[in-house]
This record gives C-alpha cells, sequence and structure tokens, in this order.
C-alpha cells in the first residue's frame, strides 16, 4: 500500500470512531453504581466485569492507533504489512463481552419461562461462539498480515458473526413473545409497562443483531482494511451498553409499576432479580373489629364502709 493510495477514513478513522464510544460504557456503569448499591453480588460483579473488559478494549485499540499513527507514522503500507498484535486482542476481548451479555439475557429468558430448551440452545450457541473467538485470537497471532488474516481464515470469522447474528434474533424473539404474553394477565394500566419493555428488547436486539451482519458483510467483502474491526468495536459498546442500559432503567420501570399498582396487579421486574415475573395482585384487606367486656364485681358492705372511712 503506497502513501498515495492510503485513505486513513475506513481504517484509522473507523478505529477512532470505535474508541471514543467506550466512554459511554463508563458513564453507564457509574450511574449503575450510584443508583443500584443494593444489588446483589453477581450483578456487581457481571456490571464490573463488563467494565473491565471495556477498558481493556479501550487500552488495547489506543495502543494500536500509537503504534500506527506515531511509531509507524509516514509508512501507511504496515498497516497491512504486519499490523500491531493489540488488533487481535480486542477482537477476542469483543467476543467476551457479547457472549457475557448474551448469557445474561438467556437467563432472563429461563427466569421468564422456567423453560431450560431456548436458554439451552442460546447457551450452546455462546459456548460454541467463544470457542470460535479463541480459535479466531489464537491464528491472529501467528499471520504475517491482515491479507492473510482475512483470506485464509475468512470462514470462521464469517461462522462466529453469523451465529452471534442467529442467537441475537433468538433471544431477542423469545424475550418479546414471553413479554407479550403477559399482557393478558396484568391490568391494562399495567400494558404500558410491558409495551416499554418489549419496544426496549426490540431496540438493543436489532442494534447488536445488525452489527454483527454487517461486521460479517464487511469481513466477507472487505478483508483487507480495518473496517470490519471498526465495527467490531462498535460492537462491543452496543453489547455492554444493552446489559447496562437495561439495569439502569429500572428507575423507570420501577415509576412506571407504581403507578399501575394504583389500579391493580403489576409485573415486577424492578427488583434485584430484574425480569423475574411475579403477578402480584393487592392481597384482601382483612378488618378485624375487637370488643372488650369487663365484669367487675363489688362487694356491696365492703364499698359502703369504704365509703364512710372515706370521709375521715
Amino acid at each position: 500500500m503506497s502513501a498515495e493510495a492510503f485513505d486513513p477514513n475506513p481504517t484509522l478513522g473507523a478505529l477512532l470512531v470505535g474508541t471514543l464510544a467506550g466512554a459511554v460504557t463508563t458513564v453507564q456503569a457509574y450511574i449503575y453504581h450510584t443508583r443500584f448499591p443494593d444489588d446483589h453480588w453477581m450483578i456487581k460483579a457481571t456490571v464490573a466485569f463488563i467494565w473491565a473488559a471495556e477498558a481493556s478494549h479501550v487500552g488495547a485499540v489506543s495502543h494500536t492507533l500509537y503504534t500506527l499513527l506515531v511509531t509507524d507514522y509516514g509508512h501507511p503500507e504496515a498497516l497491512l504489512a504486519r499490523p500491531p498484535r493489540s488488533i487481535i486482542g480486542y477482537i477476542f476481548i469483543t467476543v467476551t463481552v457479547a457472549v457475557t451479555v448474551q448469557i445474561f439475557f438467556s437467563y432472563r429468558i429461563y427466569v421468564l419461562s422456567k423453560s431450560r430448551i431456548i436458554p439451552y440452545i442460546t447457551y450452546a450457541l455462546s459456548f460454541v461462539r467463544f470457542v470460535l473467538g479463541v480459535s479466531l485470537f489464537s491464528v491472529g497471532l501467528s499471520v504475517k498480515s491482515v491479507t492473510e488474516f482475512g483470506t485464509k481464515w475468512q470462514w470462521l470469522g464469517v461462522t462466529m458473526w453469523s451465529l452471534s447474528a442467529a442467537e441475537d434474533v433468538t433471544i431477542t424473539a423469545t424475550l418479546v413473545f414471553l413479554l407479550w404474553r403477559q399482557r393478558g394477565k396484568v391490568h391494562k394500566s399495567t400494558t404500558a409497562f410491558l409495551d416499554k419493555i418489549i419496544m426496549w428488547a426490540i431496540e438493543t436486539g436489532l442494534m447488536t443483531c445488525s452489527l454483527s451482519l454487517i461486521t460479517v458483510i464487511l469481513f466477507h467483502r472487505r478483508p483487507n482494511d480495518f473496517i470490519w474491526i471498526a465495527f467490531s468495536t462498535i460492537e462491543a459498546r452496543m453489547f455492554s451498553n444493552s446489559l447496562l442500559a437495561s439495569l439502569n432503567s429500572r428507575h423507570v420501570l420501577r415509576e412506571l409499576r407504581e403507578g399501575g399498582s394504583k389500579n391493580g396487579g403489576v409485573l415486577s421486574l424492578t427488583n434485584t432479580n430484574y425480569m423475574r415475573p411475579t403477578y402480584a395482585p393487592g392481597p384482601p384487606t382483612i378488618s378485624v373489629e375487637v370488643h372488650t367486656t369487663h365484669d367487675v364485681e363489688r362487694d356491696l358492705d365492703s364499698d359502703s364502709s369504704m365509703r364512710k372511712g372515706s370521709a375521715y
């Protein structure tokens, strides 16, 4: 690649845009820890792990940009000759973040449905995707150029991102179906509460699935530039923020729930067991009235003597 033919927009520019989006994850993590300090330790650990992975992701991308823009400044051919190994590192981090988030949403399906069929399917897809990600990371460390990586191991990347898109569709469709089925079991005033959750599930599922499909297409059609890596970088941000946003939105859902509870039952989805459906109509009010009767027996002679004695 000559200096005259080098176009930084689909390469370095795309990486830079993906890195800047990492600040959103930090803001979301801060909001979570300030609003929900009493959450279960497993939820807190998941959020901490996601944030640490995103911080490592930003560090790896920053190393790549520093190497290409400072260390190899004036030599754009180095971009495709032997790129920094940190590029392969943040591909692995992206897979780790995506699999963690997909397992989180798969558990939601189990909590809502009490059925293990769909969760086991999505768990299996997550496991296969993680294995493919580790394999892609391993072979990426040994390749000599981006061209070799995109040509020789293209099938591996296409399979991995295709599985990710299929899993996103499965999780989203199942969540929407389960939530929609609950609409007939709650009070009419609570349907707005459910509709909000359904809308968020569709939006997050569409974003992550779309990014996986775009990455597959770009990796297949343009394996020799970094634009597919940039979309993979943004994909990690979308997965992490979908999890954090779903946790942080509980204060909005709580307000909707409290509004619906005034008119009857409510679907409880805002506690630490988020997405656990418990239709709880208000308990019947039992009024108990107690009447106390005191029986007093008096000795008339004794009473008369006491009255006489009181005159002295």
